[in-house]
């Protein structure tokens, strides 16, 4: 009869081990699944932002305006100051026909207090060719448009130095420095 009651508890002993060993199994199923889906949302998160950035790198260079040449229209004669400059440019290689409205620039000066010049591109001709507001610039293509220094004239004097950004709509900015080193017209300051 003792071997009996031994016998028994053994079997129920290895059961109960089974059972335990079948609800780690379980348990440790659920937490690999759990940690598995976490993994893959995450690599889809990184891959979405990685998309996005080299979407937006693309545009940032592709999308820009590339300046050939700015050359001085008319000056004040009286005072030495630049009253207009003729920009010859061009949209970069790889960026999408734009419309000359989507285009804008910025010139930044110092008449004694923050002053600024700012206004959207009027293309003039494309190759010697007129366009309207309606005509896509296509990249490659040179171009070229005025721009009227209203209050930056008198900072536009020999020796000073005004800088210069244009930018594309969803695309990127061009900065450049205009060094102005003569007044007369036709000079050129790049």
């Amino acid at each position: 009869m003792y071997e009996e009651t031994i016998i028994k508890r053994n079997n129920d002993e290895s059961g109960s081990i089974g059972i335990g060993a079948m609800i780690v199994f379980i348990a440790l199923i659920l937490v690999a699944a759990v940690a598995s889906t976490v993994i893959i949302k995450t690599a889809e998160e990184l891959q979405d932002r990685a998309e996005k950035t080299g979407d937006d790198t693309r545009d940032q260079i592709s999308g820009k305006l590339i300046i050939t040449d700015v050359y001085v229209n008319s000056d004040d004669a009286t005072d030495g100051d630049i009253d207009d400059l003729t920009v010859i440019a061009k949209l970069a290689s790889g960026s999408d026909p734009t419309l000359e409205g989507a285009m804008t620039y910025l010139i930044i000066c110092d008449n004694a207090g923050f002053a600024a010049d700012t206004g959207t591109v009027d293309a003039l001709d494309v190759d010697a060719t007129d366009i309207t507001a309606t005509t896509p610039l296509n990249s490659g293509e040179m171009f070229r448009f005025e721009i009227a220094l209203d209050n930056c004239d008198e900072a536009a004097i020999v020796g000073n130095s005004l800088p210069m950004t244009l930018n594309v709509q969803g695309g990127g900015d061009t900065r450049v420095d205009l060094e102005i080193e003569n007044a007369a017209v036709g000079a050129k300051l790049i």
